[in-house]
């Protein structure tokens, strides 16, 4: 949805600070829930962290010194995100052992 100037307007999204219902078990031992959502929890902190790393080292690359708020407003052109998204997914693979098919 667009305002009359094509521009996307501004809103708030106010999402639930709380899951409603069970939480969802895939596993006969809640044990090994528990386990597969600190993992995959870890994997996404670890993908955040790499980002922030990457934002670092293209900043100080490109000015050679850098204030937090730059880190905070950086925003990567389309290689810089093509780059990331192949490390994602590279990433993805090894922690998960996808194999793609022969």
């Amino acid at each position: 949805m667009t305002d009359g100037a094509g521009e996307t307007p501004n809103t708030d999204v106010k999402l639930p600070r709380s899951s409603k219902g069970a939480r969802s078990r895939f596993f006969d031992d809640p044990a090994i829930d528990q386990m597969m959502t600190f993992f995959l929890e870890l994997m996404a902190e670890t993908n955040a962290l790499r980002e922030r790393v990457d934002t670092i080292e293209r900043l100080l690359d490109e000015k050679g010194s850098i204030s937090r708020d730059e880190i905070e407003a950086y925003r990567p052109d389309a290689d810089g995100e093509a780059e990331r998204s192949a490390w994602s997914q590279a990433f993805l693979k090894r922690v998960m052992r996808f194999h793609e098919p022969d």
